[in-house]
């Protein structure tokens, strides 16, 4: 295959110091079913850096429903009981922290910044110049910006141009994907994570994340989507020619796809997650009236137990599956990239293990879909490899992309401005 240039870079992470001490780096995804923890150790392989999964700790969470605190005193239990195991498998006590961030709490603009150069050669000056012209224009008042990416350089209303240095033109312009957070709710979580006697360097968005996880470089050039559906929201994002173009998290997910099945069948909710993780699946078969399973009631002191078929669980899951994917789809159509971005779509995060689901989303996505689990990560046992652990293993690629470049040789006066480029817009790790 074709070595595509990764272009896609977070300028955010150029503002923060995002290394972590010892070349160990941790992250914590916080989701509505289950806290996850990666320790990493960083492996140079030539000239690049690598993650590799030296200690992992998972516990239930609790404290927090659809990405929203709910109590504080069981989140910040949840989070360092999925610490302590980390720690103790990886033998090594961590201090600094990366934080998830999903749901409504995520949101993104898109701004656009231009200068004239007066038909002159574009230089790394008049890079700088107008993505700081871009950023500029974002409005920060009650917002946190999380990530700052590139959606693409124009030159002559010349678009989607990876690397303008060196062309000739009048007006050079670029337009920026500022994904942000709500300042209360990262404050709170960043309180909490402190209780636990760590320190947050930096937030990054789940959609972002999963991205960088699961999506190939060539996926990301020619146009794919990542849907990470978790529990208690799904995160969209669309990659083209290199970059993140759109990003989104909407408050739907597997939970409620459990939450049905404990209604409907008058089961404890811990039972119905376990039906669904055993026995359900997105697609009906034809022997489905004959698999009989039993489940006890909720709220009875007895033996007493349900008896039910799985075509009946089958018929409690797929309309919720199906509304998950068709709000994916209408955010998808509304970002305006669907006719491109609909050519590749990777489903990951835990919602995304349920049987039949690749199949029941290219029906309902029209699209052709994989499944997505984490890549360009070592260390990953089978227990851990898995779509669950996709945005935790993204965020572990998102601290390498942050950690500062060596500058031993020093750049002659003839490709500095390329290396430059190369810098700003990403190594192509």
């Amino acid at each position: 295959m074709a070595n595509i240039k990764n272009k896609q870079h977070d300028f955010f992470i150029d503002s923060k110091i995002n290394y972590q001490t010892d070349n160990i780096i941790t992250s914590i995804d916080i989701g509505s079913d289950k806290i996850i923890c990666f320790i990493a150790k960083v492996d140079r392989i030539l000239d690049k850096k690598k993650p590799r999964v030296i200690g992992f700790g998972c516990s239930q969470s609790k404290g927090l429903k659809n990405a929203g605190i709910t109590d504080i005193t069981d989140l910040e239990k949840s989070i360092r009981k999925a610490v302590n195991q980390a720690e103790n498998s990886a033998g090594v006590e961590v201090k600094n922290v990366s934080v998830n961030i999903s749901g409504n709490y995520i949101k993104t603009e898109r701004l656009f910044g231009e200068i004239i150069i007066g038909n002159s050669i574009i230089n790394h000056n008049h890079v700088a110049q107008v993505i700081s012209i871009a950023k500029k224009k974002f409005n920060s008042k009650n917002k946190k910006v999380l990530h700052v990416i590139p959606s693409h350089f124009t030159a002559d209303g010349i678009k989607n141009i990876a690397n303008p240095n060196g062309m000739s033109a009048n007006k050079l312009g670029v337009k920026l994907l500022f994904i942000y957070g709500m300042p209360n709710h990262l404050d709170n979580l960043e309180m909490i994570v402190k209780n636990c006697f760590l320190n947050v360097i930096n937030f990054t968005a789940k959609p972002y994340v999963s991205a960088l996880s699961t999506l190939t470089k060539e996926e990301q050039h020619s146009g794919a989507v990542c849907l990470d559906i978790g529990s208690g929201s799904t995160s969209i994002s669309i990659f083209i020619d290199g970059s993140m173009v759109f990003a989104k998290s909407i408050n739907i997910g597997g939970w409620y796809i459990s939450s049905d099945i404990s209604k409907i069948l008058s089961t404890p909710f811990e039972q119905a997650e376990a039906l669904k993780t055993l026995y359900g699946s997105a697609l009906r078969g034809p022997n489905d009236g004959e698999y009989i399973y039993q489940t006890p009631l909720m709220g009875s002191d007895s033996d007493e137990r349900l008896s039910f078929s799985r075509s009946k669980l089958i018929s409690i899951i797929r309309p919720r599956f199906y509304e998950i994917l068709i709000h994916a789809k209408r955010c998808i159509e509304q970002s305006g990239y669907y006719d491109i971005a609909k050519r590749n779509t990777v489903i990951t995060g835990g919602g995304s293990e349920l049987i039949g689901s690749i199949e029941f989303s290219e029906r309902i996505l029209e699209s052709r879909v994989r499944s997505g689990k984490p890549l360009n990560i070592d260390g990953l046992n089978e227990e851990i490899s898995g779509p669950a652990f996709s945005s935790c293993a993204g965020m572990l690629i998102h601290s390498i992309l942050s950690l500062k470049k060596d500058m031993n040789d020093k750049p002659n006066q003839q490709n500095f401005a390329s290396k430059f480029i190369q810098k700003i817009m990403g190594s192509g790790f």
